[in-house]
């Protein structure tokens, strides 16, 4: 019986341990072409004025309307947000870490805690930009980083 609950109980732990694993799974890491086009689209998209943009060429992100939608708008196009889940904590963090993903350590950690910011607004633009801006304040380097390479 003893060997029955040590075997039930290890697959416990392997079936948690894949289900935590499957969840960037089908996530594709973004290149600089990715987020260039990503840019392109929503700058189109949302009719962003050229000041605007240069800003956000420079990761400079305003605290207003047309930049709340349009960092919305990135990590939708990224696949790292969407209006009913927010963000997805595993793809972001795969996003950041590339293929170095360990979901039990600070960087995930950090992660959750800016997804969850502005989780208190109807708004979802809001809510991403909240977010997003936590995220790239805290991360800023990694994040700049995981879209140098090709």
């Amino acid at each position: 019986m003893k060997y029955f609950i040590a075997f039930l109980s290890l697959i416990v732990v392997v079936l948690a341990y894949h289900d935590h694993s499957e969840h960037h799974a089908d996530y594709v890491v973004k290149s600089k072409e990715d987020l260039a086009h990503a840019r392109d689209h929503c700058v189109s998209k949302l009719t962003i004025a050229d000041d605007l943009v240069e800003k956000y060429k420079k990761w400079e992100y305003p605290d207003d309307e047309k930049t709340h939608c349009y960092l919305k708008c990135i990590f939708e196009e990224l696949g790292l947000y969407d209006d009913e889940k927010g963000f997805d904590v595993h793809k972001v963090h795969h996003q950041v870490a590339g293929d170095k993903v360990d979901h039990f350590d600070d960087l995930h950690k950090t992660i959750e805690s800016c997804a969850k910011e502005g989780a208190d607004s109807d708004d979802s633009c809001i809510r991403a930009y909240r977010g997003g801006i936590c995220l790239i304040n805290n991360n800023l380097t990694l994040v700049k980083q995981s879209f140098v390479s090709d």
